[in-house]
């Protein structure tokens, strides 16, 4: 009971100069990482069997979840709950396992050997931590997810991994508590609770004293029914032991009765213009829920067809072409590269992988930012065959001149990565004089590397749209009017992946040299989307 105890309160941190969280591509790093601090941990535990019953709980609950692993560690990995709680386990729980064979005469060799090991192997960071901490919050409410289902491994009914423990719980609850999520820190709180009780260790000391030590937390909230709850669990076990709670569970009481608002809960105010409280935000989420689709009489007009594509192109077969949206234009074209592409591409990036970056209103330096979670990186197109090929493809299928065409840019999503609603296209802040080109992007094409088993659709919330993630496929669409001012009804986000690796490649057309194919309209046409341009 006491190394489960302090499994729960110890965090410390571990020095890292990487970034895992962001890309379920830099996970197979911690993994390893933990195979190998398990195989040094099994040999110090053969050495000291005597004192190795509660270790080798631990060990054989670990090496459980990598016998799961091993049937696809790529499948394990993207499980949102099973990365949460192996960076939980290197972020908290092995310095705990280190600390409780300090007292042991054969510890020196093992300390030894592990304090190499953290010279030489990944760890993460504590903005890992947080990052997969802040990740699983934003899938339960994005996609209202039950907490005692994801904390079971259930996503959206189906399970996909093991179960998170009442330790795994709290640690979460704890992180949102200190990062003043309030909202968020009850349910998993209760959660942890609620799975301690269930322990065969629940009605012992140790344990009632810290689901006592709980109810503070709901008390400092203003939450006090679950305060309340609590208390009353513990005074069933132990009412005479527990005599000093009666004054409390009395006042908490009387709270209820009188209806009192008062707490941490009550406190927390959203700051005025806070886009997540905003009416578009929650357009957002309720298109990546699919609560928002387009009406039948958007739809009637849409055709599925052959596309020939341009002359001189990659023509070889007619592309399979669907309309998503007329105006604007949005189309899917499907099976347009194949499997090995969609390999190669990933394998090219990989190495290069950083966190992705956006820029800011005004500004000309793009940085990382909390509403964009995914590695990216960038290749010239002569970089590869494939690239020249998606190339080709994208010239053949919009007939636009890809002489003006940025970078093509590679990019992995990782623990519940998303990218909140955004433009692609610049507004009139941008200084194109510290840019590559002096036009704007005109139209946008994503390339899917990957299928995506929950989540991760591509979401314009003013049509209201939602695009599945299609490996092989691309989806397109323009940014500008023909005027060329923006047109405000592209607005679009990246859903939060809940099960699997989201691969695509981003081609971004500037308007330059595109007057040909696509000629400026002289008349203004703009109108239709300025009421988007500020929907809030």
């Amino acid at each position: 009971m006491k190394l489960l105890t302090t499994l729960l309160i110890t965090l410390h941190l571990a020095i890292s100069s990487a970034e895992f969280f962001s890309s379920t591509s830099s996970l197979e790093q911690l993994l390893r990482t933990e195979m190998i601090l398990l195989s040094e941990l099994q040999n110090y535990v053969n050495e000291i069997k005597e004192h190795a019953e509660l270790l080798q709980s631990e060990i054989d609950a670990i090496k459980a979840e990598h016998l799961s692993a091993s049937d696809s560690i790529e499948s394990y990995l993207n499980n949102p709950v099973n990365a949460f709680r192996l960076i939980k386990r290197l972020h908290s729980d092995w310095e705990t396992f280190e600390s409780s064979v300090e007292s042991e005469a054969s510890r020196i060799n093992y300390l030894e050997v592990i304090a190499g090991h953290r010279e030489n192997l990944s760890y993460p960071t504590k903005e890992d931590f947080v990052g997969t901490a802040l990740a699983l919050t934003r899938l339960q409410q994005t996609y209202q997810l039950d907490v005692s289902e994801l904390a079971s491994g259930m996503l959206n009914g189906v399970k996909y991994g093991a179960a998170m423990s009442w330790q795994d719980c709290f640690v979460l609850g704890q992180h949102l508590y200190e990062l003043r999520d309030y909202n968020s820190t009850v349910p998993w709180l209760q959660q942890s609770m609620q799975l301690l009780a269930q322990q065969h260790y629940a009605d012992e000391a140790a344990s009632l004293d810290f689901m006592e030590a709980v109810v503070s937390y709901h008390q400092a909230m203003g939450d006090y029914q679950n305060a309340l709850n609590l208390i009353n669990h513990v005074l069933s076990i132990q009412p005479e032991e527990r005599l000093h709670l009666l004054e409390t569970r009395h006042q908490l009481e009387q709270l209820i009765t009188d209806g009192v608002k008062r707490g941490l809960m009550h406190e927390v105010i959203r700051r005025p213009g806070d886009y997540h409280a905003s009416k578009e935000f929650e357009l957002y989420q309720q298109v990546c829920r699919e609560e928002l689709l387009p009406t039948p009489a958007a739809q009637r007009d849409l055709r599925c067809r052959l596309h020939s594509g341009i002359a001189g192109e990659m023509s070889y077969q007619p592309y399979k072409l669907e309309e998503l949206h007329l105006d604007p234009y949005v189309i899917q074209v499907h099976d347009v590269i194949g499997l090995q592409d969609t390999i190669d591409l990933q394998q090219v990036a990989r190495p290069k992988l950083q966190r992705s970056q956006v820029y800011s209103l005004g500004g000309n330096d793009p940085t990382s930012a909390k509403f964009r979670t995914s590695k990216g990186t960038s290749f010239p197109y002569e970089k590869h065959a494939a690239m020249q090929r998606l190339r080709r493809h994208m010239a053949s299928i919009t007939g636009l001149n890809m002489n003006s065409a940025e970078h093509l840019q590679i990019a992995n999503y990782g623990i519940g990565g998303h990218y909140e609603p955004h433009m692609d296209s610049f507004d009139a802040t941008h200084d194109y004089a510290q840019d590559v080109d002096d036009t704007n992007r005109v139209a946008t094409g994503i390339f899917y590397l990957s299928d995506v088993e929950a989540g991760g659709g591509t979401a314009f919330p003013f049509l209201p749209l939602l695009v599945t993630p299609e490996r092989g496929s691309l989806l397109f669409w323009y940014n500008l009017h023909r005027s060329g001012a923006l047109d405000y009804r592209t607005k679009h986000a990246g859903c939060p992946v809940l099960q699997g690796s989201k691969w695509i490649a981003n081609v971004w057309i500037r308007l330059k040299g595109q007057q040909d194919v696509r000629p400026c309209a002289l008349e203004r046409d703009h109108e239709i989307s300025l009421p988007f341009k500020d929907y809030n």
